[in-house]
């Protein structure tokens, strides 16, 4: 794919999870750079739907609606709701990933009834309360990297070319480097490795299980471990659908607040926007971060007059 949700796609296809994530990070020796691009071409375009559970070690689940849509040629799209549990049911996220251009990541929040436009903060907060960050979910610029071969390795019956990739301007970037392990005869990653800025090993990206739907590759099932906090995530696809009728319209900013609303509730109104825009940045920003836990914000946390 080429931005975004096929970052999940990438990270197991190389792997929009949610089918896009880790790949991208890696391949400038210039047979390392063309090995990432195959990888990345090889991911399907055709628009597609799937369940997702993600579930961690910590014993929570979550369960997730999946489209994804190739909108044109230089932006795909992914429309994700969450269906359970009951305190996280309805947050909705548009990724809009862009070839060319900024990427955009939008959320709806049922508990303001609000879709906020996701911050460079945010986007390095845990996606759900899991070992996936929503940075993970974003697949950043190809041309921001620098990439190399690493070396080889056998992971789970498959001789793979190892990719490190290393950001070019290394102050914008989550990671410090990843390696991405690439199988170049089916053309899909089996493994990422993330580094934090100190150059420490952080998180370990692996696709568990992948199979051929409808002649592409899906990643079935994959697994985040975070090493320095040793807990993991794993987030499974299943239902998935290819050559799904998706409306456009299903991938604009207003659909998320709109859809699913009952007409009487859409009569009741929104929370007032003057409220809203009375909350401080900062304020916002602790919003969004209810996200990554099962309960919402406590309302000292929301105060319009806190500093």
């Amino acid at each position: 794919m080429k931005k975004g949700l096929r970052r999940i796609a990438c990270l197991a296809a190389g792997t929009a999870i949610l089918l896009t994530s880790g790949a991208v990070r890696a391949a400038d020796d210039g047979e390392a750079r063309d090995l990432m691009k195959r990888v990345l071409d090889a991911v399907p375009t055709v628009p597609f739907t799937a369940s997702a559970k993600l579930t961690s070690d910590r014993g929570w689940l979550r369960e997730l609606t999946l489209s994804h849509k190739h909108l044109t040629k230089d932006l795909d799209v992914a429309y994700m709701e969450v269906t359970s549990p009951m305190d996280l049911k309805d947050t909705r996220f548009l990724l809009l990933d862009r070839l060319v251009g900024r990427d955009e990541q939008f959320i709806y929040v049922p508990s303001i009834k609000r879709t906020i436009q996701v911050s460079t903060e945010t986007r390095k907060q845990p996606f759900l309360g899991s070992d996936f960050y929503v940075y993970d979910l974003v697949r950043p610029e190809f041309d921001a990297y620098s990439y190399s071969f690493v070396g080889e390795e056998e992971i789970a019956g498959h001789h793979c070319k190892l990719v490190q990739s290393v950001p070019k301007n290394a102050a914008d970037d989550l990671y410090s480097k990843t390696i991405v392990a690439i199988d170049p005869t089916d053309l899909l990653v089996w493994r990422t490795q993330f580094f934090d800025q100190s150059g420490k090993l952080f998180k370990v990206w692996t696709l568990e299980k992948a199979e051929k739907i409808d002649g592409n590759w899906t990643p079935l099932l994959q697994k985040m471990v975070n090493v320095q906090d040793k807990h993991e995530s794993q987030l499974e696809l299943v239902g998935v659908k290819y050559n799904a009728q998706l409306p456009d319209e299903m991938f604009e900013r207003s659909y998320l607040s709109h859809w699913g609303l009952r007409p009487a509730a859409v009569r009741r109104g929104r929370p007032p926007l003057a409220r809203w825009r009375r909350l401080r940045t900062k304020n916002r920003s602790r919003l969004l971060l209810y996200l990554s836990d099962r309960v919402r914000p406590h309302t000292r946390e929301l105060r319009e007059d806190d500093t």
